[in-house]
């Protein structure tokens, strides 16, 4: 390893399947709470608001004089999000002040017309696969093993290590038999 690969950090994770059904069962203020930290290691400062009574607004993330309010749909497999509900949640910028963007996450899908409406509407979508390209193009899969105990991460060099052990003992059982 080289001295610039030094700090470099490869993660070894579950698969992307396996990360989207994770999130698609888990609970709804949880996931808003996993949202806000996606936008966190974008950079933004985050506030989580969901709650009974939000009007719809469950993340409110800033960054300097921007504004971003965020909607997350935490739903199950082949659920979509539709045209209605862009519709319905363009009109949150019009609760807070300086609202410079809103966007919807989801763990589901968009509707062929939710796509089409939400650029005339200046509204972002973000649906499951999206959100875990965000998460890879990030290398921050780190969010999911602070929001799920079970699912762990190891480092490349780390399972480099564990592959040439398991090597090493492999050729100590081929010897044995040899």
């Amino acid at each position: 390893m080289s001295d610039d690969d030094a700090g470099e950090i490869e993660y070894v994770t579950p698969s992307k399947e396996y990360l989207r059904r994770r999130l698609q069962v888990m609970d709804p203020y949880a996931f808003e709470e996993f949202v806000a930290d996606v936008w966190e290691h974008l950079g933004w400062h985050t506030r989580v608001v969901g709650e009974p009574g939000d009007q719809g607004i469950d993340v409110i993330a800033t960054d300097g004089e921007d504004k971003q309010l965020i909607q997350a749909k935490r739903y199950g497999p082949n659920t979509t999000v539709g045209s209605p509900e862009v519709q319905q949640y363009a009109s949150l910028r019009l609760q807070e002040e300086n609202v410079n963007q809103v966007t919807i996450v989801t763990t589901g899908e968009f509707s062929r017309q939710a796509e089409e409406l939400a650029p005339d509407l200046d509204v972002i979508l973000v649906d499951g696969e999206n959100l875990l390209g965000i998460l890879e193009e990030l290398e921050a899969f780190e969010v999911f093993v602070e929001h799920f105990d079970d699912i762990q991460l190891e480092s490349a060099a780390d399972a480099d290590t564990r592959e040439r052990e398991d090597e090493s003992l492999l050729g100590r059982i081929q010897s044995w038999l040899g």
